[in-house]
């Protein structure tokens, strides 16, 4: 056991160790290629009708024309010394991280309550629809799975929004307040007490201050994209739950279970789940940290500025320095998540071990 733990943290040591390299390969990557996109920032921000002399200051004030490695070279010191850059469209004035402090708590928000219900609907939904294989159930089920996988999220998004928004418009068509808690918020019954914290989550500002409209227009924003993330989230995890439900209850030790005795219950919760949960559990925890990175398609629908809201504006407008950030931030998760997932396989089957 403990030369097992050891050879964790070794396993581990060495992760760390590559996510550096990789983070310096990824950090180039999207620089140049954020360099070749033809979307010209100070074009789109100053337009063209100005006075040229105007555009052409403001090109070489901002680095326009200086060579490419000599910008490469600038942005990696800049990025490991602390300074991502300012937001010169989508927020200017705002630094690229103090824009990510602001906006990750939005998607978190979204997506928290997806993360939990989805992999606990679907494993029950999968279970549900093996124990009843080719029945009413069965079909029904698998009915829904193929709809959430056949359609796109953005369709089901617009589609939802339309029906439920033509009756309650507060739902879909006020974008959410991005203000924090004391900017303008009429729900407020006492003035904001000086220097007053806040966590930038809504939610937990609301409860914090007592402000039930804030609360109010956090939650009505974020009922339709909930309903539309697990929805669509439900479809892959349900059908690879039933197919490994599937090939464990056709195993013999399963068969034997049940020859003895034992209830169906627990031969289904005790004996089967357990393994079947092992395929499916590599899709759950992959799946959690590109929830936490948000969805552009149900943030940019619904008009909610969280992550994926901002890099689509981002992508749009030019502005570089916050589609590098935002993507770099994407991958530091995703790398930091990955390595998590790998630690959480060992606890999840203790025959895996790493070397």
């Amino acid at each position: 056991m403990a030369h097992q733990a050891q050879n964790m943290i070794k396993y581990i040591v060495k992760r760390v160790l590559v996510m550096f390299p990789m983070l310096i390969l990824v950090l180039i990557a999207t620089f140049l290629l954020a360099q070749l996109m033809s979307v010209n920032p100070v074009v789109n921000k100053i337009g063209m009708v100005l006075d040229p002399e105007i555009l052409e200051a403001e090109l070489r004030r901002t680095g326009f024309y200086d060579p490419l490695f000599v910008k490469l070279g600038k942005y990696l010191i800049n990025f490991f010394t602390g300074n991502w850059g300012e937001s010169y469209l989508v927020y200017p004035g705002k630094s690229v991280l103090e824009l990510i402090a602001l906006i990750v708590p939005r998607t978190i928000e979204l997506m928290i309550l997806p993360a939990i219900l989805v992999p606990i609907l679907a494993v029950k939904l999968g279970v549900l629809s093996a124990k009843n294989k080719d029945k009413s159930k069965d079909v029904a089920i698998r009915f829904l799975a193929v709809i959430g996988a056949g359609f796109p999220v953005f369709w089901f998004a617009t589609l939802l929004q339309r029906f439920v928004g033509i009756y309650l418009e507060n739902f879909t068509y006020g974008g959410i307040n991005l203000e924090p808690l004391f900017a303008n918020s009429p729900g407020l019954l006492y003035p904001a007490p000086e220097g007053a914290f806040q966590t930038g989550f809504r939610l937990i500002d609301s409860f914090l201050y007592n402000d039930q409209f804030y609360l109010w227009d956090t939650l009505v924003h974020l009922i339709l994209p909930m309903v539309s993330m697990v929805f669509v989230s439900l479809a892959g995890i349900t059908r690879l739950t039933r197919s490994s439900m599937l090939d464990v209850l056709d195993q013999d030790y399963i068969r034997t279970a049940r020859a003895k005795g034992v209830k169906e219950k627990d031969v289904i919760n005790k004996h089967a789940l357990r393994n079947a949960l092992i395929p499916t559990s590599n899709l759950i925890i992959g799946g959690i940290p590109a929830l936490f990175l948000g969805s552009l398609y149900i943030e940019v629908t619904f008009n909610y500025r969280g992550f994926g809201y901002y890099m689509v504006s981002a992508i749009f407008s030019g502005d570089y320095l916050v589609i590098n950030g935002l993507l770099v931030f994407s991958i530091i998760i995703i790398l930091s998540s990955t390595l998590l997932a790998d630690v959480m396989y060992t606890i999840i089957d203790p025959r895996i071990i790493y070397t």
